[in-house]
């Protein structure tokens, strides 16, 4: 809304009408083209009324301007100090080069100001150069569909594998990046910090790769402290589909990759008391093995205490 409040779709047909007029080449059709293009098509009867009327002091009926140079779109102090706060996000070095900004320019806030109550902390190493590495090179192979060869770090040994990559995921509970991959013939994913090494392979020959098993989950949730604004965040990367039952009560049913349930849950679980699974009741089950064994742990947990 930033930038689209003050440049336009209007804003940029008027500016191509504008330039147009400068090489001498509009005329009714060619405006009404622009405008067609570049805004609405009913916007041309305003438009082309208020040029013909010669509403519009920097455009005559013929068409001509009294301007000589092509519009320009400057930026504004705001849009600017947009900007910097963007720039200042470590995870905007990923994907290459950062635009640089005078220094004078202040943000509009920064890290420090935000307050992540339910964010790990140990998220990954934005900073680190074999990181980035590691992830333009990811990146690209996305882009050209190339294989990709990997040492990665498991918890329990390292190991050299093949992969097809399928997607990157972030993880804004976790802080982290995830490659979604096939490999012999099954998913898999692998946490970008744990990639010791990655190259890309020169074959491009895309193999045949499985269908990802889809799942579905609805749940209901109570519009209390933000919920509902707080869900369609926290399941945004979802495919989803959102009705209205009373004025504070909502069903979501969310769709997912069969691999993604162990996140989902814990997402669902996060929210505690204001989201409450309806089905499927495999789903439900989970949910209630999870709540009873952390209640089995806090009595265990009590019993210790009591018996100190």
């Amino acid at each position: 809304m930033l930038f689209s409040e003050i440049y336009n779709a209007y804003f940029k047909a008027m500016a191509e009408l504008l330039t147009a007029a400068l090489d001498e080449s509009l005329d009714t059709a060619k405006a009404m083209e622009i405008i067609n293009h570049c805004a609405f098509r009913e916007s041309f009867t305003v438009i082309l009324d208020a040029i013909r009327n010669e509403e519009w002091l920097l455009m005559n009926r013929q068409y001509q301007t009294p301007l000589h140079n092509i519009p320009s779109q400057p930026f504004s102090l705001l849009q600017l100090r947009f900007l910097k706060t963007i720039t200042l996000d470590p995870r905007l070095s990923l994907f290459g080069n950062i635009i640089e900004l005078p220094e004078d320019i202040e943000p509009l806030y920064t890290a420090d100001d935000i307050y992540y109550f339910d964010q790990i902390k140990d998220g990954d190493p934005y900073e680190s150069e074999e990181y980035r590495s590691h992830f333009q090179e990811i990146h690209h192979a996305l882009k050209h569909q190339k294989m990709l060869s990997v040492i990665y770090q498991g918890k329990a040994k390292r190991r050299h594998i093949n992969v097809h990559p399928s997607k990157l995921e972030y993880s804004l509970k976790d802080d982290k990046f995830r490659l979604i991959a096939y490999w012999e013939g099954r998913s898999i994913i692998l946490n970008l910090a744990r990639i010791v090494e990655c190259s890309e392979l020169s074959d491009n020959c895309i193999p045949s790769l499985p269908k990802m098993k889809k799942a579905s989950v609805t749940v209901e949730i109570i519009d209390v402290r933000n919920a509902l604004e707080r869900a369609m965040l926290h399941f945004a990367n979802y495919e989803k589909e959102t009705r209205q039952i009373s004025d504070t009560v909502y069903h979501m049913k969310c769709s997912y990759n069969k691999s993604d349930e162990t996140e989902v849950l814990i997402r669902i679980l996060s929210f505690g008391p204001m989201l409450r699974v309806l089905e499927p009741a495999s789903f439900v089950k989970q949910i209630n093995e999870r709540l009873l064994r952390q209640a089995k742990l806090i009595k265990d947990y009590e019993l210790i205490e009591n018996h100190d």
